[in-house]
């Protein structure tokens, strides 16, 4: 009888044993799936644009560095609804941090809220919502490139003339930062240079040639023409080609897209102004990885610009890339 019990208590002990290996060994695999479960990261630009295929560029380069998975996703337009519809969605996928290029301000902060009470990272790049708790904006300090293009510009123009400002929509808050540091330029150095026309083309092409032509008309004695946003260079170029003054009028601005490269090789546009949009995406990538981290953040990172001229236009992406290495 004593044999019997001590066989029951011993293989009772055995069952209890092996259960609570196994028990642990199954919370310590469970806690490492935990730990090693990839994250999940989305670059939400303003809209559909070239000018943000370098920034995901940038981001999804330095994802596949630290092992983060990264996705992009843009409104067909460059509307705030359908940017708050994409930022609602993603939020209800539970992903692990968002960067947003903001449309706007005020128009974002609720659904900025909602991701932020959602245990969602959030920050800002190129285009920043200050009003919001995006935790910080990653990109170029618009009002100083603002600055630096005007005085770009002068030298252009001598320090005298006519120009007309042309900007994708007049709500955008980098835009109207580019803008003020622009029109300050101008007043404390250039005072002869004169703003004649500050127009909306709501970022569309077709409307920019639509504004050109009509700016053209309406001023006969202006000497230059200057774009707040990426479209600008390529829709005025358009217009200017369209009306044999392509070269006879100065054409600076925004962004290095494809066919603003082409036209500052031609002589059709004098110079513009890049921003380090990869740049802009891999630490958008970093700085999500630091305050998941509990790494604490600056409000403001500034990326920096560059000058695009004839003289460097086919050595500047190379040059930017080699800061991380590519």
């Amino acid at each position: 009888m004593k044999i019997r019990l001590t066989l029951c208590l011993s293989t009772v002990l055995s069952l209890s044993f092996l259960i609570s290996g196994c028990s642990k060994k199954e919370d310590a695999q469970s806690t490492g799936q935990s730990k090693g479960k990839q994250k999940i990261f989305v670059m939400i630009p303003k809209g559909v644009h070239p000018y943000y295929e370098p920034c995901y560029e940038g981001f999804k380069d330095a994802g596949a560095k630290y092992g983060v998975k990264t996705e992009y996703l843009a409104a067909k337009a460059f509307e705030v609804p359908q940017e708050v519809d994409i930022i609602e969605n993603v939020i209800a996928r539970h992903v692990d941090g968002i960067a947003i290029s903001a449309l706007d301000d005020q128009g974002l902060v609720p659904v900025i809220d909602e991701a932020t009470k959602a245990g969602i990272k959030v920050i800002t790049f190129d285009a920043p919502a200050p009003s919001s708790k995006a935790l910080t904006y990653i990109g170029t300090m618009n009002e100083a490139a603002g600055y630096s293009a005007a005085e770009e510009l002068i030298k252009v123009m001598n320090s005298d003339g006519e120009v007309a400002v042309l900007q994708g929509g007049l709500g955008a808050p980098n835009l109207n930062d580019r803008f003020k540091g622009f029109e300050r330029c101008l007043k404390e150095k250039a005072p002869n240079i004169k703003i004649v026309a500050r127009e909306d083309e709501q970022g569309k092409i077709d409307m920019t040639v639509n504004k050109t032509e009509a700016l053209l008309q309406a001023h006969p004695n202006l000497k230059a023409i200057f774009g707040v946003s990426a479209e600008v260079c390529p829709g005025a170029a358009a217009a200017m080609k369209q009306q044999g003054k392509a070269g006879k009028i100065i054409l600076a601005g925004f962004d290095d897209l494809p066919d603003t490269l082409a036209g500052i090789r031609n002589d059709v546009v004098n110079f513009c102004i890049a921003q380090r949009t990869y740049k802009m995406g891999w630490l958008s990538v970093e700085k999500l990885l630091d305050v998941i981290d509990n790494k604490p953040l600056p409000k403001e990172i500034d990326t920096g610009v560059l000058i695009i001229t004839k003289a460097n236009v086919d050595t500047y992406m190379q040059e930017m890339k080699k800061e991380f290495g590519k």
